[in-house]
């Protein structure tokens, strides 16, 4: 298993059109094509300075390459939303190699950052070349091999955080467990083996540094 670190200029697309318009990062969490022309986003937008995160919202939703907006949690610097986008033109062009993206974030000059998890060189090489005829410019920064541990703890923790910022180890619960599987796009049974995994994993960490 290999683990890519990519960047290449966004396409005219609505994260595009963001970052553009306010100063904001883009992480975008979970992506899947729900239909030919159109992609679910599960997003956290991290608002900069001293950018109003309403108008933020109030720019998604009027943006024209998002159809539906639905808002999971608002702070003074941070946004987590789920949108309903089309025409995405690198996403369809995702969803049909072997990679795997495992996060997607815009970086300080503007461009888009993508980490893969590939198992063979060739499935990452015709992502390139497609990302190159979208018309993107594609550029590799970083290849390295990693073990199938490493990727699914990486996964575990993306996850796990998430659960816990949504509020999901809250008292009480601010979202269950059906609501928090339906966001990340995965089943509960996943998802709750994810978590518990993700949970042990940390609790290793804590006791192993505490020891003493």
């Amino acid at each position: 298993m290999m683990e890519a670190v990519i960047t290449f200029d966004p396409p005219e697309y609505w994260i595009r059109d963001v970052i553009e318009s306010y100063d904001v990062t883009i992480k975008v969490i979970r992506s899947k094509v729900v239909k030919d022309d159109e992609v679910r986003d599960l997003v956290e937008i991290i608002i900069h300075n001293d950018e109003d995160p309403q108008k933020v919202i109030e720019g998604l939703e009027v943006n024209p390459y998002i159809t539906k907006v639905d808002i999971s949690s608002i702070e003074r610097n941070r946004i987590l939303a789920a949108f309903t986008t089309v025409d995405c033109t690198v996403c369809r062009t995702l969803a049909f190699t072997e990679c795997f993206l495992t996060s997607s974030s815009t970086t300080d000059d503007g461009k888009m950052e993508w980490t893969l998890l590939v198992t063979e060189l060739s499935s990452l090489q015709e992502l390139m070349n497609d990302l190159d005829d979208d018309g993107v410019s594609p550029q590799l920064n970083k290849l390295t091999q990693i073990s199938d541990k490493d990727a699914l703890t990486a996964r575990q923790e993306q996850i796990t955080r998430m659960a816990y910022e949504l509020g999901y180890f809250d008292f009480p619960r601010r979202i269950g467990l059906k609501e928090l599987a339906q966001k990340f796009q995965i089943s509960t049974s996943t998802l709750s083996e994810i978590l518990r995994k993700g949970q042990r994993h940390i609790l290793s960490m804590y006791f192993r540094e505490n020891r003493h």
